[in-house]
């Protein structure tokens, strides 16, 4: 006789295959999503700022923010100074971004009529995959010898 499975036990099994931290690497995503598109339309139509620097400048600051909410709430420091974080960081985002964007043109080259929130969403949600394994096994791993020991510091990173 077969064993039938709870609804509870089918949810614990597919929340065992969703990795580590990623529900809070999600909701920092979403809060710096929400932070970039505020402070762009703050400063496009209230301060009167062009739309490109105000596009721009609501992006460093919602990356700053998620980079350190990503540091205190998802991720442990890597042990690396905050400046060398912070560029692994900035460079995985970037490179996410471009994901994204490839993504969203590619959508819409290969399937015209697709509605272009959909290519949005589809060029958003692999470069989340990306940016959350370069963010864990990049930017927030800790530094190793050159015999590819993980370095063990006594300091503590300010």
């Amino acid at each position: 006789m077969a064993e039938s499975t709870s609804p509870r036990r089918h949810a614990e099994r597919l929340l065992g295959v969703i990795p580590k931290g990623m529900f809070r690497f999600l909701s920092v995503g979403v809060t710096g999503l929400a932070i970039h598109s505020l402070l762009f339309t703050v400063l496009l139509h209230g301060a009167g700022v062009g739309e490109h620097v105000s596009w721009w400048t609501a992006l460093i600051v919602a990356t700053a923010v998620t980079w350190t909410l990503n540091r205190k709430l998802t991720f442990s420091p890597s042990g690396r100074g905050q400046g060398a974080e912070i560029a692994r960081y900035v460079l995985v985002t970037a490179v996410a971004q471009g994901i994204s964007y490839s993504v969203f043109l590619a959508l819409g080259g290969l399937a015209p009529h697709l509605p272009r929130t959909i290519a949005l969403i589809a060029g958003a949600g692999v470069a989340t995959i990306f940016s959350y394994t370069g963010q864990r096994f990049f930017t927030f791993a800790a530094p190793k010898t050159a015999d590819g020991e993980p370095v063990i510091s006594d300091i503590p990173v300010i």
